[in-house]
């Protein structure tokens, strides 16, 4: 009896406890207005920190941007106008190599995966239809070794014929294992049908052929012509300032701080590489009937607004997260919010969709949706996809807009926490649109926009417009061009 009552005794004391701890937790709560002081602090701090991005430029024509925030990692990386849509005739193929040699070796150095290994970063370069990107993540106190390390290549860095030789191999089993990959082919073609008879139709995926008969002469050529420090833009993301990465410039480029009017008379035309381009937009189709499949794997794009167009262009984002995505792996069934994932669930109309809002250059973009779905539902998922492109045109109502402004809002906000996503979304700012822009004014733009903005954005660049059509494996029930093109009027409207 005694150890009982001892027992209860203990645990009513612990118990008493544990209540005026709570007690005492709940009570400090009870002061909303210091919480709301609270959170405009924190709030205030996390926008002051986000404006501290700050750009100049050297007098050798280097664009720095630098984004200073607390970070233990900085992404630090370069991009330039040097896409496939720059290659000469005769220099294809030079992106898709230079992806794979840029980093291989230079005058002073032979072996460059030792000094990255060395200073525990990772590196990696990125070629695309109409910029190069080459980027780093490090620690913040490795900056200096990283810079250095990009300096060499860009200065010093050096091709050999054997390199060459060698990743020929290596080009064509990576291109073996892309064919696999039904929707890089279908979203790869994408731009090449859409833009056919311009530069920005040019892949950086080239024929074979090409790639066997390559020489090391083309990507002299190619990396001579456009890897210069005056196009060169390098964007720091971390806890890194403007003032450190400038000193690291000047040390390791050889080069001082100067007005942007004395840099050469760099233009953001000429910087950006769209001095003298044109981009035209085809509305065409590419049928590539494969009944060894037996799937069909189909991509429907129209011309969007460009980058710069930004009420237009923001608009359309949340348009595409309207119509939003959906695969057969979703915990969400019929509860999902998009109206093709009901639809694609209760009668198996597909097994996967996706919308895609793709931006190239800087004034033009395709917009739509690639979807995968069995050979004999294809021209049942092109009349419910056509029903809700039509839709965004006429009847979309506010309470779908605002989800879809959460979900662009929470996308870009999760951006911020990877230093390297943020790297790639301070690079889209400020290759398409000239400029950055931060998070709050982002937010504000999404805040603008409500069902009547969608419905005259869409009704300008979607309905009774020509789209481009991508299609490959079973396909002989996908309708007629005309058919589809048909699709996007509304004879009672």
């Amino acid at each position: 009896m005694e150890s009982i009552e001892d027992d209860a005794t203990y645990i009513r004391l612990i118990f008493k406890g544990f209540v005026f701890i709570t007690n005492k937790r709940y009570e400090t709560f009870q002061d909303l207005g210091a919480i709301s002081r609270k959170m405009s602090k924190v709030l205030n701090t996390y926008s002051n920190l986000e404006n501290t991005t700050e750009s100049c430029y050297m007098d050798n024509g280097i664009r720095l941007v630098c984004e200073r925030r607390k970070s233990f990692n900085t992404t630090l990386g370069c991009f330039l106008p040097a896409g496939s849509m720059y290659e000469m005739p005769e220099e294809r193929g030079s992106v898709l190599f230079l992806e794979h040699l840029l980093f291989r070796r230079t005058k002073t150095h032979d072996q460059l995966e030792t000094i990255v290994q060395d200073i525990g970063g990772k590196i990696a370069a990125v070629g695309m239809r109409d910029m190069f990107v080459f980027y780093g993540t490090v620690q913040s106190c490795k900056v200096d070794e990283l810079v250095q390390l990009f300096a060499d290549v860009i200065l010093n860095g050096v091709i050999c014929a054997t390199d060459i030789t060698e990743e020929k191999c290596v080009i064509l089993n990576e291109l073996a294992e892309m064919e696999v990959d039904r929707e890089k082919v279908v979203m790869d073609y994408l731009p090449t049908i859409a833009y056919q008879g311009t530069a920005l139709g040019n892949s950086v995926y080239t024929d074979t052929d090409t790639i066997k008969q390559f020489s090391i002469e083309k990507l002299s050529g190619f990396r001579s012509r456009l890897f210069k420090p005056c196009y060169i833009t390098m964007i720091s993301t971390g806890s890194v300032c403007l003032n450190e990465l400038r000193k690291m410039v000047c040390e390791h480029f050889d080069c001082k701080v100067d007005d942007y009017k004395s840099s050469f008379g760099i233009s953001s035309r000429m910087r950006t590489g769209t001095e003298s381009l044109e981009y035209r937009f085809s509305a065409a189709e590419l049928r590539l009937r494969d009944d060894d499949n037996q799937l069909a794997y189909v991509a429907i794009g129209v011309e969007g607004p460009s980058y710069k167009q930004r009420k237009e262009h923001v608009a359309f984002t949340v348009a595409k997260q309207i119509v939003g995505s959906w695969d057969m792996s979703y915990s969400g069934v019929n509860h999902n919010a998009p109206y093709i994932a009901h639809f694609a669930y209760n009668t198996d109309t597909c097994l996967m969709y996706k919308s895609f809002f793709h931006n190239y250059a800087q004034s033009t973009s395709i917009w739509g949706c690639y979807f995968v779905c069995e050979r004999l539902k294809i021209e049942q998922m092109v009349a419910g996809l056509r029903k809700v492109w039509m839709k965004l045109c006429t009847t979309i109502t506010e309470k779908e807009v605002s989800r879809a402004v959460n979900q662009c809002i929470a996308i870009d906000l999760m951006a911020c926490n990877n230093s390297t996503n943020r790297f790639f979304d301070i690079v889209e700012n400020v290759f398409r649109y000239g400029c950055y822009e931060s998070i709050e004014q982002r937010v504000t733009e999404y805040e603008k926009i409500n069902a009547d903005k969608i419905r005259e954005v869409c009704g300008k660049y979607v309905y009774d417009q020509h789209p481009v059509v991508i299609a490959l494996g079973r396909i002989e029930n996908l309708p007629d061009y005309a058919l589809i093109r048909n699709g996007l009027y509304l004879l009672r409207y």
